[in-house]
């Protein structure tokens, strides 16, 4: 039986959440996506708070954590289908960590980066491999080495890349400086596969100076990043970020009622960029825009490509992608409607057919029965009549075994007696 889920965690006020994770799960390789990692860490949060409460997995080995916990971090209430094949993902992607080596250990490589779940519309139920149980029930160690990262920080990045390299720097800012990587350490870090930004000056500008670009822009990121190359004549061999605090360090986070326009957005959305996409469009124009951003989105990350929903938002709200998605949600609304009528109307015709078969099966029983109440030499004769009259070899000889009720005979056995006697 699955433990209850304690109504009091839901009603802690998390304003400023710090979740603690530990430096061999800071440094890691993947390719998931930004929202899939996201996903990942506040289970890995999960975890650590169940192992310091003394929770105990369920008979199965299960975890939970509620779906209405997960809505209120990331900042909606995700489809419960996509969560699903977010976690599939994790499921799927190896994971190797500790690939900096900052601890003193080697890089270590594991199974996926969950082993188990199971979703409803509730709860969210989640099993991890054992070697990142261990990783996480050691956090409290004496040498153990942990970042803590501010999830309001962490959340605010709408790309993959940014994130990652936040998450990397935020992690060395004591130092001032990330460690060295060569461009192809760098490209495997950052999870990029062979064919993706092959040349340096794309990738340099999509993976690097851009997120670079967009952490030192954020109003809420508490550091400042900055790429420095280490060249050989002008190929740049390898790079390191150079990483300074920002004077605020902390910012509040004033709570407000998102405006139900945006409950389909994936990232979160300020209240002051909301209240600037409303005077563009109406409330109901810039739902369909994210609606239509997120198919986009989506078809992007299908196609291997990174994609910034925020900057995706935008650029769909500014250009008016409603008007496009509108008339597609109407074609697809109104083939759905024929779809349903056609099925209706075939549904009442097999059901009409039924009701006429019936009907005549009725019939066929009730002849059947006068024909049995007949003097059995009659019957005997009739049997003789009509077995003759049978072309078909086989036939014949399934009517003489079987008898006239049987599915095959009934009809034509009426029919038979119908034409002898009117």
């Amino acid at each position: 039986m699955e433990p209850p889920i304690a109504p009091s965690r839901e009603k802690q006020k998390r304003a400023f959440p710090t979740i603690k994770t530990p430096q061999s799960l800071i440094h890691i390789k993947h390719r998931i996506s930004l929202l899939q990692y996201k996903y990942w860490i506040l289970l890995l949060r999960e975890l650590r708070e169940q192992f310091d409460a003394g929770t105990a997995p369920d008979e199965n080995g299960f975890r939970f954590v509620p779906m209405a916990r997960i809505a209120a971090d990331i900042g909606y209430m995700p489809n419960k289908s996509e969560v699903f094949r977010d976690l599939l993902a994790l499921k799927n992607e190896t994971i190797a960590f500790n690939v900096l080596e900052k601890d003193g250990g080697e890089a270590q490589y594991g199974a996926g980066f969950i082993s188990e779940w199971k979703v409803t519309s509730q709860r969210l139920s989640f099993k991890f491999p054992s070697i990142l149980e261990n990783v996480m029930r050691g956090l409290e160690q004496p040498k153990a080495i942990f970042q803590q990262l501010n999830w309001e920080i962490f959340n605010h990045f709408s790309g993959k890349y940014e994130a990652i390299i936040y998450k990397l720097c935020k992690d060395y800012v004591g130092v001032n400086q990330t460690p060295y990587m060569t461009v192809e350490d760098f490209r495997d870090y950052m999870g990029l596969k062979p064919t993706e930004y092959p040349e340096f000056m794309k990738l340099n500008e999509w993976v690097i100076k851009k997120p670079c670009d967009r952490i030192n822009e954020s109003d809420i990121s508490d550091i400042s990043v900055a790429p420095e190359y280490e060249r050989k004549g002008r190929k740049v061999l390898g790079l390191r970020f150079l990483i300074q605090r920002k004077k605020q360090t902390t910012i509040a986070f004033p709570e407000f009622e998102p405006n139900p326009a945006f409950r389909f957005a994936k990232v979160q959305i300020d209240a002051q960029t909301q209240s600037q996409y409303l005077t563009l469009r109406a409330p109901d124009e810039v739902e369909l825009c994210i609606e239509r951003a997120n198919e986009y989105a989506e078809g992007q990350e299908r196609a291997g490509k990174a994609t910034n929903l925020g900057a995706v938002y935008r650029k769909a709200i500014e250009e008016g992608w409603h008007v496009q998605h509108a008339e597609n949600k109407a074609k697809r609304d109104a083939l759905a409607t024929r779809k349903k009528s056609e099925a209706t109307a075939a549904r009442l015709a097999k059901e009409t057919e039924l009701k006429s078969d019936q009907s005549l099966l009725s019939e066929i029983n009730v002849r059947l029965d006068r024909f049995d109440a007949h003097e059995e030499s009659a019957k005997t004769g009739l049997r003789t009549m009509y077995a003759d009259s049978i072309s078909v070899k086989a036939m014949k000889k399934s009517f003489e075994k079987n008898g006239e009720r049987h599915p095959v005979h009934r009809a034509g056995f009426v029919a038979f007696l119908n034409s002898q006697q009117p």
